[in-house]
């Protein structure tokens, strides 16, 4: 009988674990290689010039470590998270402002017939669905499109904020995300003079996505509105970020092509706070607008009136069993439509070419080069040049 009763319980305990079944993952990886940077901006006899060389890390992906984890909830249904930290190999130090899991900090819930629910600090729909089309993805420094010519729209990270995902729908997948403010504070001080200070602040960003076979097609669209009102006056303002990425693979070689707008101020309250502002290697230009508008200090990037069109047509091709070789052409136009700017234009163009070969499934060894130029056009001062070089080998080492 108690032989019995003990053969139960254990074919019952072993049916609770197999119901809730958990797993928890450490995971990352380390980047680092030996690179030449080298930026010079010239205006007539004037110039500016950087230049690096020795350790570089992070280049074909940022380190970080992590922990990320699934509970089998039953019916088809997990609960989820993923905690990531970035960090710099070079000298130690946490990433992205020095935040304890700044790369990445969710929980949620997903299922293989309603989707996946995340909550925290995560990235933008763009990241999911455009960065993976580009040859250099949102790696490589300025041969990757953040970086380049495209900003950080296509990769960026919302803090305090909900996404869904839709499952694969025979190659096509949609997605949604929220983040955003809706505060308010009153104050009144006894003697009839009253305060009220309402932010509602917010970011949404969504997108579709079709990946089946050979074909990869994808768009994405965020939209920032700071809208601030109050005693000190009311902040208002709206950017909008889109991207249309399409790839298709012929086997010997694969065809990407990328293009994006920006519209409006990329100093937008929200735009700043998400970090989104980066316009790429264009911002090594804008500097020299600022002060061209009357009472503030403000460059042409910063204001309602900035306009940004860039675009991408790349190659990557297979190299034996183990190599990928990858190649890019990235450019972009700008301008504002303020009165203040009128008649400055921006050029942009880079030329990448780069190498990644596989000594396992976790190690592998990389090879860049990458050279930009750009022009800033005045119509009463003299042109501004731009010149970028980056050439790098590397490895990387994933765990």
């Amino acid at each position: 009988m108690k032989k019995t009763l003990l053969a139960a319980a254990l074919v019952t305990g072993f049916a609770g674990v197999a119901h809730a079944e958990t797993s928890v993952t450490l995971y990352g990886l380390v980047d680092a290689g030996i690179g030449y940077q080298q930026t010079k901006v010239t205006q007539g006899d004037a110039y500016t010039k950087t230049r690096d060389i020795g350790l570089i890390n992070g280049v074909k992906n940022g380190n970080r470590w992590g922990l990320k984890g699934t509970e089998d909830l039953g019916n088809g249904t997990s609960a989820i998270f993923q905690l990531e930290s970035g960090f710099d190999l070079g000298n130690g130090r946490s990433s992205q402002g020095g935040r304890l899991f700044g790369r990445k900090a969710i929980v949620g819930l997903t299922g293989d017939s309603w989707g996946t629910l995340t909550l925290g600090r995560q990235y933008n729909v763009a990241d999911d669905f455009i960065s993976p089309i580009d040859p250099f993805g949102t790696s490589f420094k300025q041969a990757g499109i953040t970086d380049g010519a495209f900003g950080s729209s296509p990769s960026a990270r919302m803090d305090n904020s909900i996404k869904y995902m839709t499952p694969d729908f025979a190659g096509f997948k949609a997605a949604i995300g929220y983040a955003g403010k809706n505060t308010k504070t009153e104050s009144d001080d006894g003697f009839g003079f009253e305060e009220e200070e309402r932010d509602t602040s917010n970011w949404i960003t969504a997108g579709l996505a079709y990946y089946n076979g050979p074909i990869s097609v994808a768009a994405s669209y965020d939209r920032f509105r700071t809208d601030v009102r109050g005693t000190q006056g009311d902040f208002k303002g709206t950017t909008h970020m889109w991207n249309l990425f399409g790839a298709y693979d012929f086997e010997v070689v694969k065809l990407h092509l990328g293009y994006g707008q920006i519209r409006g101020s990329v100093a937008n309250d929200v735009v700043a706070e998400a970090g989104v502002g980066s316009v790429g290697l264009n911002g090594a230009l804008a500097d020299f607008t600022s002060g061209m508008r009357a009472n503030d200090n403000l460059n042409y990037t910063q204001t309602n009136g900035y306009r940004q069109q860039s675009w991408m047509a790349g190659l990557t091709a297979p190299v034996g069993d183990d190599g990928k070789a990858m190649f890019s052409y990235q450019g972009n136009t700008s301008k504002n439509t303020g009165e203040a700017f009128d008649g400055v234009k921006g050029k942009l163009h880079i030329f990448s070419l780069g190498y990644v070969h596989n000594l396992s499934k976790r190690t592998s060894l990389y090879a860049i080069a990458s050279y930009g130029t750009g022009k800033l056009k005045f119509e009463n001062a003299e042109n501004v040049k731009l010149k970028s070089t980056l050439v790098g080998v590397g490895m990387q080492h994933r765990f």
